[in-house]
């Protein structure tokens, strides 16, 4: 048992985890290329092809400009659609699997800032075998960009964080990526906003240079304000859908609960069609009285639902739960039930053994969590947006349970 062990930890090396993660990353674009073959675009894509044929960022020619999503994701995909035509998507699909070789090594160089190099490997090969970070590549998703863009943004920030960064180009590129992650998604606004302001607060950063990020990231973000003030006549400093995730929450597809299926499927399809007859402002407010006369404003509602969403976000979409087939039961089901045990394990190690650590993945999960429970957990991205956190979290305690038992081969030895 200990020298296979010991063989272990010497193959934890950043050398094989380059080499693992090109060869996963090979296998991915076959699975894409020869496996997969179809591919899905929704919202973001019915963007990105009218940026395209009208130069216009709309959902509905018709209905006008949109704020339905943000824009970093659409313009990426314009650009394929703008190059590649018809074969748009198997190229987004196969630069997202390229794009998935830089997250394992983004892990590793940034718990190599705290001097856990072993963890980040190991964060790493676990990343690179999960079945569904695997497969995501091939779905156009903004969960592919972001990711990484996360993972990049953090990258720079425990720079700073260290103290390992002092040019004022770097406060720059840092302000730049945080307006372009900003702009990719917004559940990440809330808890970026804190550790940025906690540079301040324990004096990572002079005044000076936290002024700089600050203005260079508000210098990046204010055009998509602007732009939006221009063409909603109000301001949306984000995007349009408040009401309809809140909504959604109540309807067959997006609740796991039968008693929380206040609206039903046919009144959710007759607004469905109304989407491209009206925007998405008309629509919010339309959302919001159907959610109301739905629930009755009765606040136990609600907080059933946010319970119930819980569930689904941590354990399995509601379209998921009575899907019997292997794939979903092996690849989905039980991993995520292994993973999310192993996480409340090692959290229960981090209060021992680093109370900041502990309570900043408290917080980090809470920024994820509470978004989804306000309004609906009806997709999968939602947890693979943050599901990598807990890779790393099983890392940490595995590593742990490992040098515990090679501490004791050389006390007995």
């Amino acid at each position: 048992m200990l020298p296979m062990l010991a063989k272990l930890n010497s193959f934890l090396s950043y050398g094989n985890l380059l080499i693992a993660t090109g060869i996963i990353v090979i296998l991915k674009i076959f699975y894409i290329v020869l496996i997969q073959k179809e591919f899905v675009g929704l919202e973001d894509f019915a963007i990105a092809q009218n940026i395209v044929a009208y130069h216009q960022y709309s959902q509905f020619i018709n209905l006008g400009g949109t704020a339905f999503k943000l824009p970093v994701y659409p313009l990426f995909l314009s650009f394929f659609i703008w190059s590649l035509g018809n074969n748009a998507l198997l190229g987004v699909a196969i630069v997202q699997a390229l794009i998935s070789f830089f997250i394992p090594l983004l892990l590793f160089r940034i718990l190599r800032l705290f001097g856990l190099e072993k963890v980040g490997v190991l964060a790493g090969f676990l990343y690179i075998l999960s079945p569904a970070y695997f497969l995501y590549s091939g779905i156009i998703e903004a969960t592919n960009v972001f990711v990484p863009l996360l993972l990049l943004w953090l990258y720079f920030y425990f720079k700073i964080w260290c103290s390992k960064e002092k040019r004022m180009i770097s406060f720059i590129i840092f302000g730049f990526v945080t307006a372009i992650l900003f702009l990719t998604q917004v559940v990440i606004v809330p808890l970026a906003c804190l550790m940025i302001l906690a540079l301040l607060i324990y004096e990572r950063v002079s005044f000076k240079n936290f002024a700089l990020m600050a203005c260079t990231a508000i210098l990046f973000y204010s055009p998509w304000v602007i732009r939006n003030y221009y063409v909603f006549d109000k301001i949306i400093p984000s995007k349009t859908p408040v009401w309809q995730n809140i909504y959604f929450g109540f309807t067959p597809k997006g609740q796991l609960r039968k008693d929380l299926q206040l609206i039903t499927a046919e009144r959710d399809h007759n607004l469905y069609q109304m989407s491209d007859e009206n925007d998405e402002l008309a629509m919010e407010k339309i959302y919001k009285e159907e959610t109301l006369k739905a629930t009755q404003g009765k606040p136990q509602y609600f907080i059933k639902k946010a319970l119930s969403n819980l569930l689904c976000l941590w354990y399995m979409p509601p379209k998921y739960v009575d899907d019997q087939s292997w794939p979903v039961i092996a690849g989905r089901k039980i991993y995520v039930v292994i993973l999310d045990l192993l996480t409340l394990i090692s959290l229960f190690f981090l209060y021992k053994k680093s109370k900041m650590v502990f309570w900043f993945s408290v917080l980090f999960f809470s920024n994820f969590s509470l978004p989804y429970m306000i309004g609906h957990a009806a997709n999968m991205r939602f947890k693979l947006d943050f599901e990598w956190y807990q890779l790393v979290l099983v890392s940490f305690l595995l590593m742990e349970i490992l040098a515990h038992f090679l501490s004791k081969k050389s006390d007995t030895a």
